[in-house]
């Protein structure tokens, strides 16, 4: 007669979901397969620990369903490994918007001590500074575009001029694997039954070179601009509402939060304890902060 309690899940759970909604599910796997990882070396040295027969034996039967989920979370990260660019381009709009928005609204409120100054000087830097690193991303990723397209006609064009040496190269790197010179002469023989299939072998297998699509060069612009913008008026937002001298702490203090919350997710990518990774984004973006806050003060001064 009791009403089932409703399931909530953990913070860390629910910020995960909420990743994998905005930028796909590629994103958030390597952490999740880390945490798999964790899981099973936590249940091997429980299972060494303890002595309770009924206590290993129920470790026994936990940890092959442990070692499945982390072979197809492995997998599925493999398979979806250009997912997480998306969450990288925005990490770097957002944590670059919010590091130099925040000096420059410092330096400038330090400077002039008037809000307006600040707003015109920060909602330029924002709309500046989103424009550039949209730009930049662009660029960069079309250029790593190229090289690999490049890379990947010049490595067909091979293959399919000597196809014997390629099948000679593929069955020396299984030998290296640990395969024996008939297992990796069957194994290449099997898998590289057309010209197209050796060709296709070689990238994936010598040259580590996947097949799968590129991410849009637009798209993570896109990313990177949107991500500056909603994390640089960050510090802008209280010289709207608030004398200079006031705005200038709150905007430090909401900026701080805004930064160790970005290095939270930047965890994500490193796979970094969540902790040190915030705190990082705090001390680097709050220190340029105080070095061009003193340097305005020192301007403010000496053309006062």
């Amino acid at each position: 007669g009791h009403p089932v309690p409703r399931t909530r899940g953990l913070l860390e759970h629910r910020l995960l979901a909420v990743l994998a909604r905005m930028f796909g599910v590629g994103a958030v796997l390597p952490l999740l397969h880390r945490s798999e990882v964790e899981g099973i070396a936590k249940y091997r040295r429980q299972a060494a620990q303890w002595t309770d027969p009924a206590a290993q034996g129920v470790i026994r039967d936990i940890l092959p369903d442990e070692i499945g989920h982390e072979v197809e979370t492995f997998h599925a990260m493999r398979q979806t490994r250009a997912s997480g660019a998306a969450l990288r381009s925005a990490i770097l709009g957002a944590s670059d918007g919010l590091g130099s928005v925040l000096a420059l609204v410092s330096g400038v409120a330090a400077a002039t001590g008037s809000s307006p100054a600040v707003l015109i000087s920060g909602v330029a830097g924002v709309v500046a500074g989103a424009v550039s690193m949209a730009v930049s991303n662009y660029v960069s990723v079309r250029a790593e575009h190229d090289a690999q397209a490049s890379e990947v006609r010049l490595l067909r064009d091979a293959a399919e001029a000597i196809p014997e040496a390629k099948r000679v190269q593929l069955e020396q790197h299984y030998q290296s694997r640990g395969l024996t010179e008939a297992e990796a002469r069957t194994v290449v023989a099997r898998a590289a039954r057309t010209p197209q299939a050796l060709v296709n072998l070689d990238l994936t297998e010598i040259h580590g070179v996947s097949d799968s699509a590129p991410e849009s060069a637009v798209r993570l612009a896109w990313y990177t601009g949107a991500a500056f913008v909603a994390a640089g008026i960050i510090p802008v937002i209280p010289f709207l509402i608030l004398p200079a001298r006031a705005a200038i702490v709150t905007a430090i203090g909401v900026a701080g939060l805004a930064l160790f919350l970005t290095g939270i997710v930047r965890a994500l990518l490193t796979l970094s304890p969540f902790l040190r990774s915030g705190m990082e984004m705090f001390l680097a973006g709050l220190g340029s902060a105080a070095v061009t806050y003193l340097v305005g003060l020192a301007l403010g001064v000496a053309v006062g």
